[in-house]
């Protein structure tokens, strides 16, 4: 267990992450959810709507058979355009909080608990971050372990038994809403829906914003991630399949930290000869 998670963390800009959040509540539901494919023809056809159907009243219901169903109003759509133009409104302020993380480091602690509340796992390391798409993912408490992402593929390097796991990082990071803290194309945007939590939502006194995956095939149901007043990035929370929460609060923020890459392996690994590699991509 204490493996795995930190791998399933690293993995998250890169692999199934094991961090967590908060279940998306109802209130989230954009348009997207309540598109016209879901009401086509085929469901209201002349022959099933009976000659006791209301002739008049904006607000009135047409009556399908032996159920009701709400007539489309001017009103329910002003309150779908609301509910788009938020979502929109949330996209573009958390592409601009994370448009200012070009790089990111930090110190982390790392919570893990099960869906009873139980604490089922407890971390301490370094997260570094570069956009686009390269993450380095570093414990030192209650293990040493090291996962490296370096846009193409993900290394999971276990000092321990002196082996390197390798798989592809498109793989890894799909459907997995961590992915955004350092992609920029619009297709891995696409891909979520994101909304600013309000103070009623949001656990905290920091802005928060909280991101689901359009598909439910992942293992990420949602992340939440939290801004202090300076606008860098503090707290991040997800929820993943089997209901675990994995909480990191981050310390020691540096977005200015020196990169020479000639020198530094920050992003990259040296392979030493005695180790077993298991290349999966």
């Amino acid at each position: 267990m204490n493996k795995v998670l930190p791998i399933m963390m690293a993995m998250a800009l890169t692999a199934p992450l094991s961090l967590s959040a908060m279940q998306i509540a109802s209130a989230n539901l954009t348009s997207a959810n309540l598109t016209s494919a879901n009401l086509t023809s085929a469901n209201l056809t002349s022959a099933n709507i009976t000659s006791d159907a209301p002739k008049t009243n904006s607000d009135a219901t047409v009556v399908v058979g032996s159920a009701t169903k709400p007539k489309f109003t001017a009103h329910s759509a002003k309150e779908m355009s609301k509910a788009d133009d938020a979502a929109n409104s949330a996209n573009v302020l958390l592409k601009k909080r994370l448009h200012g993380l070009q790089q990111y480091q930090a110190a982390f602690n790392q919570t893990v608990t099960d869906a009873q509340g139980n604490i089922v796992h407890e971390a301490q390391g370094t997260l570094t971050m570069m956009r686009p798409n390269k993450l380095r993912w570093e414990t030192t408490f209650p293990d040493e372990t090291l996962l490296i992402a370096d846009g193409e593929a993900v290394w999971n390097i276990d000092t321990f038994v002196e082996q390197i796991t390798i798989i592809s990082q498109d793989q890894a990071i799909k459907d997995n809403p961590i992915v955004l803290l350092t992609a920029n194309d619009d297709e891995t945007w696409d891909s979520f829906v994101i909304s600013k939590l309000d103070d009623a939502k949001a656990s905290s006194t920091l802005e928060q914003y909280q991101i689901v995956p359009k598909s439910t095939d992942g293992q990420i149901k949602s992340l939440t991630l939290g801004f202090n007043s300076d606008g860098i990035l503090s707290t991040l929370d997800m929820l993943d399949a089997q209901d675990q929460t994995s909480a990191l609060v981050f310390s020691k923020q540096d977005l200015d930290f020196a990169i020479d890459t000639a020198k530094d392996n920050l992003f990259s690994v040296d392979v030493p000869q005695s180790y077993i590699i298991d290349d999966q991509r």
